[in-house]
């Protein structure tokens, strides 16, 4: 009463491998669309990614200048609040001179 175990008709062979062509090659279209894709999405990421670093430099040397602006400043700042500022202001201004200060002017 034991029951053979019969192959396979090789009619139905070929519709089998047929159908594993068929998956495989929708499995590798699939693989080559995912890839195709990754590959421009890290195109993009990378011109992003130049793009960036290119602002991030222009920002840097921009901050850098207006640090130095900032420092000419502090000292321009630091300079009016002297004596010697103060001094030629007068003279250069107001035409003043000190007590004992002998003035020579040209005739016209």
């Amino acid at each position: 009463m034991s029951e053979e175990i019969r192959p396979i008709k090789r009619q139905e062979r070929p519709q089998a491998n047929k159908t594993r062509r068929r998956r495989r090659a929708v499995f590798a279209l699939l693989t080559v669309i995912f890839a195709v894709t990754m590959l421009v999405q890290l195109t993009r990421l990378y011109q992003k990614q130049r793009s960036y670093k290119e602002k991030v430099a222009v920002y840097q040397k921009e901050l850098q200048q207006q640090e130095e602006r900032a420092k000419e400043l502090e000292n321009q700042v630091n300079y009016t609040m002297t004596d010697a500022y103060a001094e030629h202001e007068a003279q250069s201004k107001l035409g003043m001179v000190h007590p004992n200060e002998i003035i020579f002017r040209e005739k016209k």
